[in-house]
């Protein structure tokens, strides 16, 4: 597999409005609820954060594009621990979007993996944390 084929990308429908979902992939607290155990972000361009799962363990990540309320993007680590300037780094785009009934679809893309196993291992992850964010905002 090489690398543009290692990519992941998932949509999903929501019944809450785009500023609802936005404050859900947004603020700390809302992440939390969700999307690892203890949460370290902030939406602002530059801001280097972290997400925590108990089982799993620290992850750093830095924010480089916010625009409210439709897209964030955020790079992050694959390697517990390791600090965002030492380690190789995948990007996720959120892209969120209206829908005419008053929900929002929200598109995710994970891409620049290196490795087929840190591909798989975020397939798994993202199938099970968007599971939680449905759930969460239902």
């Amino acid at each position: 597999m090489t690398v543009d084929e290692r990519t992941i990308e998932k949509t999903i429908d929501f019944t809450v409005p785009v500023e609802r979902l936005w404050k859900a992939i947004t603020e700390a607290d809302e992440l939390a609820q969700w999307f690892g155990h203890e949460v370290r972000f902030e939406p602002v361009v530059g801001y280097e954060g972290v997400m925590i799962w108990q089982e799993h363990g620290s992850f750093a990540l830095r924010v480089e594009v916010v625009e409210p309320p439709t897209r964030l993007v955020w790079s992050w680590v694959h390697e517990d621990g390791v600090p965002f300037a030492d380690a190789v780094a995948t990007t996720i785009e959120w892209t969120l979007s209206a829908l005419e009934d008053g929900g929002s679809r929200l598109f995710l893309r994970e891409s620049g993996f290196r490795s087929d196993v840190h591909h798989r291992e975020n397939t798994a992850g993202w199938n099970e944390e968007l599971g939680e964010l449905v759930t969460y905002l239902s």
